[in-house]
């Protein structure tokens, strides 16, 4: 699959996520993720971590609503008003609301998942044009750098567990973390020195590898460039009415056109089978 319709999948799913508030659409675009991260995933690329990450952050996100926003009928427990900005009531209509936040946040951060987890990083500075090469090789070193630090992190932790070192206080996580911070450093640096003995810089881009472009892409550009377009122009035209839980909890109103386009996000899953 071309990094570029993959590119251009990414950018749909965070179109149509963050242009609405309707979770039902959102939820789709997060199962349409998470399918395409189970179907062309890569091995060993980190994708159960990402997926803990992205928990914590919704469930933050959910928190946070819940606490600061004290509006809507149905309330669940008061909190003393001496508390500062989240004394009062909390309600179920600020608990539907942070969910829905928070699934807004996992559909966003999912849909441009695949660019790091499905595709190379190599494959990524590829396809951007010539003009942002250096750009590339700049978003190229720090996507690596990210899972580097996460595989160096366990292996560091596993040594330091067979020497007896056990995570029981906050002091004793310097002899893993500095460890890590050093190792990023030594890595950071062998980078600097092979870009500088390869004369990056000094000439126009060479290419690791040409990826071609194929049906399925063009089938998946399209898919992605009309579902995007399709879902913005129902929501500017009122086809796709948003969803605000306040003052009172109601069911999020689904049109049937939008969740068509939703749901074209699903195509890069396919497999197609030569």
């Amino acid at each position: 699959m071309s990094t570029r319709s993959l590119a251009a999948w990414s950018a749909a799913g965070l179109v149509i996520a963050l242009s609405t508030s309707n979770p039902v659409y959102r939820g789709v675009v997060l199962l349409c993720a998470l399918n395409l991260l189970v179907a062309r995933g890569r091995r060993g690329s980190g994708t159960r971590i990402l997926l803990v990450g992205i928990g914590i952050a919704g469930l933050i996100a959910t928190l946070v609503t819940l606490l600061l926003s004290h509006s809507g009928e149905h309330v669940l427990v008061r909190l003393p008003g001496g508390i500062p900005a989240i004394g009062g009531p909390l309600t179920l209509e600020a608990l539907a609301f942070g969910l829905a936040t928070g699934l807004g946040l996992a559909a966003a951060l999912l849909a441009v998942a695949p660019l790091t987890l499905v595709s190379q990083p190599h494959e990524l500075v590829d396809a951007l044009p010539a003009p942002l090469a250096r750009t590339g090789a700049v978003v190229g070193a720090a996507l690596n750098l990210v899972p580097g630090t996460l595989r160096s992190a366990a292996e560091i932790r596993e040594a330091q567990r067979m020497r007896g070192w056990r995570a029981r206080r906050v002091v004793d996580w310097p002899a893993v973390a500095v460890p890590v911070v050093l190792t990023a450093i030594e890595g950071s640096m062998t980078l600097a020195e092979a870009m500088e003995s390869r004369a990056y810089g000094t000439g126009t881009r060479t290419h690791f590898g040409i990826q071609r472009w194929t049906r399925h892409d063009s089938v998946v550009l399209v898919t992605a460039l009309l579902g995007a377009g399709g879902f913005l122009a129902l929501v500017v035209s009122g086809g796709a009415p948003g969803w605000f839980p306040f003052p009172v909890l109601s069911a999020p109103a689904i049109s049937v056109p939008a969740l068509l386009c939703c749901a074209l996000l699903v195509v890069p899953s396919f497999h197609v089978r030569r």
